[in-house]
């Protein structure tokens, strides 16, 4: 009863979360270049359920049949009727009959998630447990067959079934919980503007920028001049070309879709434009800047789209998507609070009628 009242509760705090997520994002629907952010739920680790003073005829327990694996690459997916599967999570180990995980680049096998490309990332993911606690494999040259048998170059290296006490009747949890908020990077419509200080991406890339923070990044183009004719944002930050700020001395100048800046002819600069390989490290730092996590080292690369000139890229928001999943969203708070509500009728009178009894 009281798990209830847990599961239910964990759903209104996450919902909050998403609703608060929804209402920023359609109050930022006409800002230049802005990304929506995304709350991505997870439930809790799956705790074993067992029977109180278990009187299982030892007899009547099914043995075990194996499990299904199926093997793509480095990612593997498995099943099993009846055992279990064990995942070491932040919040504790978790148990589970089907599981997916590929291999880290430290050789642990994890559980992953995909980035907005389709990308596989193991970051803040689980740790796949064997018998003998975390797997860790030399190469990539990984089997598991039937058993559960973890195998590498023809050696068992562990074994991933766990098989449940007779007393165990199956798996509960304590609701979901936050695990991110992470940002969707889709590309955003681009609109002509006829500006010359006006620059939008096409394609993955972002702009750097120098602040009094350090490199940052952003694809708002709605740039401007300062007094010393250097490019700058709306905010004042200057923005980075190959050879630190761009200084252009006026907006009669022009910008080919490589991003080189030309002048009377010669080209003077080169807007520092990348493209971030782990853009999910990216945090957002207001003003639409965003800034590689702490202790993370962004891996930039040759930006491979267009720098467009008098163009603006819109935000990625889509205010009638935003607007339906709201409504979903309420829906489905006003379903928790009722169940809650019925939670704590139940367990007051589990508390005052069965008393009397």
């Amino acid at each position: 009863m009281l798990n209830g009242l847990y599961t239910s509760t964990t759903s209104l705090i996450v919902n909050q979360k998403r609703m608060d997520t929804l209402s920023n994002n359609l109050a930022n629907i006409n800002t230049t270049g802005y990304k929506k952010d995304l709350v991505i739920a997870k439930s809790f680790p799956e705790m074993l359920l067992r029977k109180i003073n278990d009187k299982t005829d030892m007899k009547s327990i099914k043995s075990f049949k194996g499990i299904n694996v199926e093997q793509e690459g480095n990612k593997f997916r498995m099943n099993t009727q009846n055992a279990f599967f064990k995942v070491q999570t932040k919040d504790g180990v978790g148990y589970t009959k089907a599981l997916e995980f590929t291999i880290d680049e430290e050789g642990y096998l994890r559980t992953f998630y995909k980035d907005g490309n389709g990308n596989i990332k193991t970051n803040g993911e689980g740790y796949i447990l064997g018998k003998n606690g975390k797997i860790k494999v030399e190469n990539s040259n990984v089997q598991i067959d039937s058993n559960g048998n973890v195998l590498s170059n023809g050696q068992v290296l562990d074994n991933l079934v766990a098989l449940p006490n007779p007393s165990v009747i199956g798996t509960t949890s304590a609701g979901v919980k936050l695990d991110r908020v992470a940002i969707n990077f889709k590309q955003g419509n681009i609109k002509e503007t006829g500006n010359n200080l006006d620059f939008a991406l096409r394609g993955e890339g972002f702009f750097k920028v120098h602040t009094d923070k350090g490199t940052m990044y952003t694809r708002d183009g709605s740039f401007t001049l300062n007094e010393n004719g250097e490019l700058i944002t709306s905010e004042g930050h200057f923005v980075l070309g190959k050879y630190g700020s761009i200084i252009v001395d006026g907006d009669n100048f022009s910008i080919n879709k490589n991003g080189e800046i030309i002048k009377d002819g010669q080209v003077i600069d080169k807007l520092d434009v990348v493209r971030i390989s782990n853009k999910e490290h990216l945090k957002k730092q207001g003003n639409n800047l965003y800034k590689i996590t702490e202790g993370v080292q962004a891996e930039e690369l040759e930006f491979n789209g267009q720098v467009l000139q008098g163009y603006l890229e819109n935000s990625n928001v889509d205010a009638i998507k935003e607007m339906t999943n709201m409504i979903t969203l309420l829906r489905n708070y006003e379903a928790s609070q009722k169940v809650m509500r019925i939670q704590d009728e139940l367990l007051g009178k589990a508390v005052n009628d069965i008393a009397r009894i």
